[in-house]
């Protein structure tokens, strides 16, 4: 199922991932996320492959985040997410989202935890699970306060915006914005540009760049104490009415319970 569900092509030591699932918006789920993260994972045994490119089957979308069908509210639910982007922060091959159409919810994280980001000038990138009720996982938060700052990482889940790929640019959000018939040429030139160094070179760069920015530990007191806010956040009226109003097409009305 895996292997269907994510499709995988290797050409002059670029490995190509498609996110196989057009008529879900290239929305994920268990399977697609295992498979994402075996590969992945195989990847630290491999000499050949140098540069991952992550994107979506199709034109419409890179990802529009998870089923809604998969319900939060337990840790073994976030667990098999969590574990893909840990792989693509381990994996030794820098990881490039090539980005068409939607990159939405945990489509939009799956972006962020890769090494770039390659936007199509008609992508639309956003998270927001303030709409759902939802408090988001702190070590997503923390990647996009690394990578766009305090301020800019508020406005966008604390508004639950979907924003422009320009305006994401513009928040440091993708490396670059061009025109959608030139996103696989964009995409493509850098891979080949970074598989042509020193392979040892930039993985062990990748590396330490990972780990200098992992200085942001967190006591096991405080980890708990924020794993208690998100958990409970599923648990809220709020959250079932996010949901539901999702389902039935209208705007939620969150009474704070």
């Amino acid at each position: 199922m895996a292997e269907e569900l994510l499709l995988s092509e290797e050409k002059n030591h670029i490995l190509t991932l498609s996110i196989n699932r057009p008529e879900r918006r290239n929305a994920l789920n268990f399977d697609l996320l295992l498979g994402l993260r075996t590969i992945l994972d195989g990847l630290k045994e491999n000499r050949d492959t140098r540069v991952v490119i992550l994107r979506g089957a199709g034109e419409k979308a890179f990802c529009s985040g998870m089923d809604l069908d998969i319900r939060l509210g337990e840790e073994s639910q976030e667990k098999p997410f969590r574990d893909a982007v840990d792989s693509i922060i381990n994996c030794p091959c820098p990881v490039i989202a090539m980005i068409y159409g939607y990159a939405l919810g945990a489509g939009c994280d799956l972006a962020a935890f890769c090494d770039f980001r390659i936007a199509a000038e008609s992508a639309q990138i956003g998270i927001n699970p303030v709409k759902f009720g939802w408090v988001h996982y702190y070590k997503s938060l923390q990647r996009f306060i690394n990578l766009i700052g305090v301020s800019n990482t508020k406005e966008l889940f604390l508004t639950g915006r979907f924003i422009t790929a320009k305006l994401a640019k513009e928040m440091g959000l993708v490396n670059w914005v061009v025109p959608d018939d030139k996103l696989p040429v964009t995409t493509y030139s850098l891979a080949q540009e970074i598989a042509q160094n020193a392979p040892l070179a930039v993985s062990g760069t990748k590396f330490i760049i990972e780990r200098l920015i992992s200085y942001q530990k967190l006591s096991p007191e405080i980890e708990t104490e924020l794993e208690t806010i998100i958990e409970s956040s599923w648990q809220t009226e709020d959250a079932k009415e996010g949901l539901e109003a999702f389902s039935e097409r209208r705007k939620p009305e969150f009474k704070g319970k």
